[in-house]
């Protein structure tokens, strides 16, 4: 009988499709790497996975214990998922603008959520990234603190990285990645470059974020809101190692989301504002590379995350992505 014992077994080795949209007809080939086939529907349920058992696996965590972090969504979920099922209790911060799907399927979970409001400075006490660190310190919860955690970026080296070079047959010459903890770039791309050093890693930043001018310039700079939700960041993140990144490349919301709902009409495939950036710097990066190259980029997350977002019409119209409708 082939079954699985537990949901955990069922994450990772993620499949790769074709991608069209946006590429030469002539050029070279890409491919997306889609997590959402992952139990909680993203690629945090790797880390997620990695960090506790790796924990309760050293005695640093036991059943019953409390776990917390940030998070913009996704890790909540996965935290909330996995927990349940190792006997751990969980706790997840996230900020106002999360999605409601988001949130509501991290409370289907079992998780307790606190909503913390927007803040601009990344140290504000009452953001999410400082509320959970001050909860983790005061009541003695494990921070699984992915911001910081080189478990996050060890899990996408052992995980991640070796299923994109098996799938490619070790002949993918371009690694297309959004950047939010940058565990997932980091962790993939330190083992891609390990088996190819010519292997172009290209990081995916939305405007707005500090990353791409840390990344050019190693310089922090403030940066401004913006609305596409799981890459980007207010801070440099120690789990990001910066020396990995070839190049990197700035999408604009507006792009983002346009992308994510052309792919989903014209292939079928739904992600999430963060797989459109990703699909809009692949197809840059397609029309730069030699027609033989191998693109294989990561879809993070799956449109269903974000109906009342970039997949409504009235919301992408009030934010100024979709032209005003004409009165009739």
């Amino acid at each position: 009988m082939k079954a699985h014992e537990s949901i955990l077994e069922l994450i990772g080795r993620t499949p790769m499709v074709r991608l069209r949209t946006g590429i030469p007809e002539s050029g070279p080939t890409a491919y997306v790497k889609l997590e959402f086939y992952n139990p909680t529907g993203s690629l945090k349920d790797r880390i997620t996975y990695y960090i506790l058992k790796k924990a309760m696996d050293e005695g640093r965590l036991r059943p019953g214990d409390t776990v917390i972090d940030n998070t913009s969504g996704n890790t909540g979920s996965a935290l909330a998922m996995v927990a349940s099922v190792l006997g751990l209790k969980s706790i997840v911060t996230t900020p106002e603008q999360t999605s409601h799907e988001k949130i509501d399927l991290i409370k289907s979970y079992g998780a307790e959520v606190i909503i913390t409001p927007e803040v601009e400075d990344h140290d504000d006490p009452e953001g999410f990234f400082m509320v959970a660190r001050r909860l983790a310190a005061e009541k003695g919860y494990f921070d699984m603190n992915q911001y910081h955690n080189q478990d996050n970026v060890e899990a996408h080296y052992l995980t991640t990285g070796p299923e994109i070079w098996e799938d490619t047959e070790g002949k993918i010459t371009h690694f297309v990645c959004g950047i939010g903890t940058g565990g997932n770039f980091s962790g993939a791309a330190r083992y891609l470059k390990e088996h190819n050093k010519d292997i172009k890693c290209i990081a995916v930043d939305p405007e707005g974020s500090i990353f791409a001018e840390y990344i050019k310039h190693n310089r922090e700079v403030k940066g401004y809101a913006y609305k596409v939700e799981g890459i980007g960041s207010d801070v440099v993140t120690q789990a990001l190692h910066p020396h990995l990144v070839d190049e990197v490349i700035t999408v604009s919301d507006k792009d983002s989301f346009n992308r994510a709902r052309l792919i989903a009409r014209t292939e079928g495939i739904s992600g999430g504002g963060s797989s459109g950036a990703v699909a809009f710097a692949m197809e840059q990066v397609a029309r730069k590379a030699d027609s033989g190259a191998l693109l294989v980029g990561i879809f993070a997350d799956a449109g269903i995350r974000y109906l009342s977002k970039c997949y409504n019409d009235n919301w992408m119209r009030q934010h100024g992505y979709l032209p005003q409708m004409e009165a009739k």
